[in-house]
């Protein structure tokens, strides 16, 4: 089974813009005989169930059309949650001064797992700030990153969970 994943990003742009929604991410996978195509969609305050479901029937409408996947696959449309995955620059500059979680390729400084404060990003990559140093990780070293939504973020500060 083959997807065309250029293809099926900018169909989901086109609808991310008639839903205004902002597309936060595509993702293709293969389960079993299938495709699945994950399609992540965020919006200013957070987006909805409905936004979700009225995303999902009309890219599924244009894809049945399309027909960018050879073969049988399955569509799930929904938010990028609180540790949201962070995969392109964008991303990480709207994360600057919060904790992210960053997994490498190959070790810089030592080290392939990164947790700390997100401080700078650019083209390029970003800039970390943990145990008082700061590293440079490029994004083409990037295995996976997301936010790392902290306890004082969720419940306020000086709030306990109980």
């Amino acid at each position: 089974m083959k997807a065309d994943t250029e293809k099926i990003t900018a169909l989901a742009e086109g609808v991310a813009q008639d839903e205004l929604v902002e597309l936060i991410d595509v993702e293709i996978a293969t389960e079993g005989p299938r495709s699945v195509i994950r399609v992540f969609v965020d919006r200013e305050g957070g987006a909805t169930v409905r936004d979700c479901v009225s995303f999902s029937r009309k890219l599924s409408a244009i894809l049945d059309v399309e027909d960018p996947v050879s073969g049988p696959y399955s569509l799930e449309v929904s938010t990028p949650g609180l540790n949201r995955r962070l995969s392109q620059p964008k991303h990480f500059a709207a994360c600057t001064g919060r904790r992210v979680r960053v997994s490498l390729s190959v070790p810089v400084g030592g080290s392939r797992n990164f947790r700390g404060v997100l401080i700078g990003s650019d083209e390029e990559g970003i800039d970390l700030s943990r145990g008082g140093r700061t590293f440079r990780l490029p994004y083409r070293l990037m295995r996976k990153a997301n936010l790392e939504v902290t306890q004082e973020e969720l419940f306020g500060k000086g709030t306990r969970r109980r």
